[in-house]
């Protein structure tokens, strides 16, 4: 048996690692720690949603699947979400495709000011409404700002309360090591 332990915890070790862990490959602990953001110490399953957009079209949290999600829960009337709100339109410019969105929910808002925050122009990305603050209850978001990233597979890596400057690059270093996880 003392043979068959040193092989057994090697072999238990290799697949639950999140991150490759080597001089050329930093962690998601300190990727996220460089951006600003807590990186959480297991991936957690982000609760389900269903919320009305600006279009007036319902989303859920599976029609982001497949897609690393920097989620922002926010409110036209918070001035430090008014004021990070272009670094999250910037990012989306810049690394928006089909591997990574933004995704913005406006909690206890309505679409007429959220419009007149946004000046009538859509951002480049899906901006959704909880109301009633359920979803951002579901997310533990209990003010606003408060941003969470989440992987392909819609789970929690890391997250953030306050304001911060989304565009930053060792945010998009962050974002792009988390893109390319599942691609290699």
């Amino acid at each position: 048996m003392r043979r068959l332990l040193p092989v057994l915890v090697l072999t238990l070790s290799g697949p639950l690692t999140v991150l490759p862990a080597s001089a050329d490959s930093p962690t998601l602990a300190a990727l996220a720690s460089e951006a600003g953001m807590e990186a959480y110490a297991v991936p957690l399953k982000a609760p389900a949603f269903a919320l009305p957009g600006l279009d007036g079209e319902t989303r859920d949290k599976h029609d982001y699947r497949g897609r690393v999600v920097l989620l922002n829960f926010w409110a036209s009337w918070c001035p430090p979400c008014r004021e990070e709100f272009p670094s999250l339109q910037r990012l989306q410019q810049t690394l928006g495709k089909r591997d990574f969105t933004v995704l913005a929910i406006a909690v206890a808002d309505n679409d007429t000011a959220v419009m007149r925050f946004l000046d009538g122009q859509r951002p480049g990305f899906d901006v959704l409404l909880d109301n009633d603050r359920k979803t951002a209850g579901d997310y533990r978001a209990a003010g606003v700002p408060v941003t969470y990233l989440l992987d392909r597979e819609g789970r929690l890596l890391a997250g953030k309360t306050g304001p911060h400057h989304w565009d930053s690059p060792p945010m998009q270093r962050l974002i792009q090591e988390v893109i390319h996880l599942r691609k290699e």
